[in-house]
């Protein structure tokens, strides 16, 4: 079933109507990226994108290595956290937001000497409640309580005392490091200097981020940097709602992103 959104007078049209949605006084062509990617927009915020890219790789340095990738019974486990993290994030409503910082904050538990791989099997379920508790407060604005979240066909059911003991041990190992640079953090950059003025805009961003907690879900995801997942994403999007000419806008991107990693480079050898 396709969603709607309303349009003015009250009219409704379907998702399919917003992708091809006519011109307008501020975008003529009617192009997803003709009122964006003009050069004099693109590097205006250029010093927060370096700022992001340094963030990354200091965050990259001080992660450990992580082997849920390689270890069969932890990617395993990892895939039913966050399946159950993500059910209980839709049953409250959660943002996308809240879905991503829980599953950072999981991967770069699992990632720590704190995480056994011969853990009980309840552990790994009790990380994930910790996790999705604590992204909850980060960026929630109503906080269920932490009896609340353990919905959604969850194993084993745990105290209120017990996953605080395990807040504390997380928030500890994460160094209190609770706002990384996660994929999010590049695609908002590059939505922002877009500038999100009509409904093909809002569908591009919502797509993004569909696609993004199917990418961040897999295992596989965690051995690259939030920057690539949130570049692959775009790219993959812009192919979708582009007909005309998505590789000039793909290029157009990549460029920008370059740029500002090859300018943070030359900074450094300063």
């Amino acid at each position: 079933m396709h969603s709607t959104v309303k349009r003015g007078h009250g009219k409704m049209i379907s998702e399919g109507e917003v992708l091809q949605e006519g011109p307008s006084v501020n975008n003529p062509s009617g192009d997803l990226f003709s009122i964006s990617l003009l050069e004099q927009d693109l590097f205006w915020e250029d010093e927060e994108l370096l700022s992001l890219f340094s963030r990354e790789k200091e965050q990259q340095a001080s992660v450990g290595v992580s082997n849920v990738e390689s270890d069969p019974f932890l990617s395993r486990a990892r895939q039913e956290a966050v399946e159950w993290m993500l059910r209980v994030i839709a049953h409250y409503g959660f943002s996308v937001l809240t879905s991503i910082l829980a599953i950072n904050y999981l991967d770069r538990f699992l990632a720590s000497p704190c995480f056994q791989r011969d853990s009980k099997p309840w552990m790994i379920q009790l990380v994930a409640v910790t996790c999705l508790s604590l992204a909850a407060k980060v960026e929630e604005t109503h906080v269920h309580l932490l009896l609340d979240l353990q919905v959604e066909d969850t194993k084993y059911l745990f105290e209120a005392k017990t996953i605080q003991r395990m807040e504390l041990l997380v928030l500890s190992t994460l160094k209190w490091k609770m706002h990384p640079v996660t994929p999010l953090s590049f695609l908002d950059h590059i939505i922002r200097r877009l500038g999100l003025k009509n409904n093909v805009h809002w569908e591009f961003l919502r797509r993004c981020e569909h696609l993004l907690l199917s990418v961040v879900s897999d295992s596989r995801s965690v051995r690259y940097l939030p920057s690539v997942l949130a570049t692959a994403t775009m790219m993959h999007v812009i192919d979708q709602v582009e007909t005309f000419n998505p590789i000039d806008y793909q290029t157009q991107l990549l460029g920008v992103l370059k740029m500002t990693q090859l300018h943070l480079f030359v900074n450094r050898l300063r």
